[in-house]
């Protein structure tokens, strides 16, 4: 039996999709600032740790990877607005901001 959302009809793997292609924009936008303005653009110390350490693919892959992993652990254990509050969290503390930047 699938879960739906709480007081929806959606299925609850629909926000655990949007999540994980939140987190695919923010690698994409993060990878490109990181190019067109260098390492120092990244706000995340630790991801910005990280691409100074393993460069900028390894970086994503390993940040992203965790994101998406604990997305789906959540996912699995019924929090779906947990992940519906992080991804909306994502969406204006990571994409506007990307968004906002590389449009200059």
């Amino acid at each position: 039996m699938q879960r739906k959302l709480s007081g929806s009809e959606t299925r609850g793997i629909a926000i655990l999709a949007l999540f994980a292609s939140v987190q695919l924009a923010d690698a994409i936008w993060t990878a490109q600032g990181i190019a067109r303005f260098g390492a120092g653009i990244e706000a995340n110390p630790l991801l910005a740790f990280l691409v100074s350490t393993c460069g900028v693919a390894g970086a994503l892959i390993a940040a992203k990877g965790v994101a998406i992993a604990s997305g789906a652990l959540l996912h699995a254990t019924a929090r779906d607005l947990a992940l519906s509050v992080l991804t909306v969290a994502y969406v204006f503390g990571a994409i506007v901001p990307w968004a906002w930047t590389l449009a200059t």
